[in-house]
């Protein structure tokens, strides 16, 4: 479906000279393990911030979270001058870019390494993505940010298999169990009680709540299109 992105400014904590880790002790051993595996710079540890708390996540980023997601790494490029100049104090700031956000300092490196690691997940999943989204820091480090074209079967899962030493084939079905099981309990909370239907290809969207506006057919037109609009099925 496709729908008005939504967006807040966002609030990244304030720099410290040590990592910000606001999770378990796993979190630090396996951060500690894969940083230096990576041949991480000790100069980015600065710019670093990991939380397990969802909530706290989009607040520093400024953008939604999916329910479903697992981890989730973000860049905040060092706001431009012109991007300072534009703000405006008050509640009634503007909110756009996540390239904007505020910060005291005169450091021209003001970028910020965000991550978010789900807590509800077994000790080897846990290491997993935290192997993943370092990898994911590592491209940006490096210039050379990459995209998922499709979880675990891409450059970046055989990456991933190298860094941690388990197979590909492994790392597939431990993605699966932990999507799986994180759907499971989504349900429970929040069961199906909707049905939308494309009216040109039949495409199926359930929802556990109403849209609160019109959204339409992703797989007919990437762009909204009245046309392509959803129905509510009876």
């Amino acid at each position: 479906m496709i729908a008005a992105p939504r967006a807040s400014l966002p609030v990244p904590p304030p720099r410290q000279t040590e990592p910000i880790i606001n999770g378990s002790p796993l979190i630090q051993h396996w951060l500690t393990h894969y940083w230096q595996k990576l041949q991480l710079s000790t100069q980015e540890l600065s710019r670093l911030a990991i939380t397990q708390d969802r909530s706290e996540f989009m607040r520093w980023t400024g953008k939604r979270l999916n329910s479903l997601v697992l981890g989730c790494y973000c860049y905040l490029p060092t706001p431009t001058l012109s991007q300072t100049r534009s703000q405006k104090p008050g509640p009634a700031q503007s909110r756009t870019s996540v390239a904007t956000y505020h910060d005291t300092r005169s450091d021209a490196s003001m970028h910020r390494h965000l991550i978010f690691i789900e807590p509800d997940m077994h000790p080897k999943s846990i290491e997993v993505t935290v192997a993943h989204e370092l990898i994911h820091l590592t491209d940006r480090v490096n210039g050379t940010p990459r995209r998922h074209r499709h979880h675990g079967y891409d450059s970046i899962a055989v990456d991933e298999a190298a860094v941690t030493g388990y197979p590909v084939v492994e790392l597939r079905q431990l993605l699966h169990e932990e999507s799986l099981r994180r759907e499971l309990l989504r349900r429970e909370r929040r069961p199906i009680r909707y049905f939308y239907e494309c009216p040109h290809c039949g495409k199926e969207y359930p929802r556990a709540r109403r849209y609160s506006q019109s959204v339409s057919c992703s797989s007919c037109d990437k762009s909204y299109n009245s046309e392509f609009r959803l129905m509510l099925r009876n």
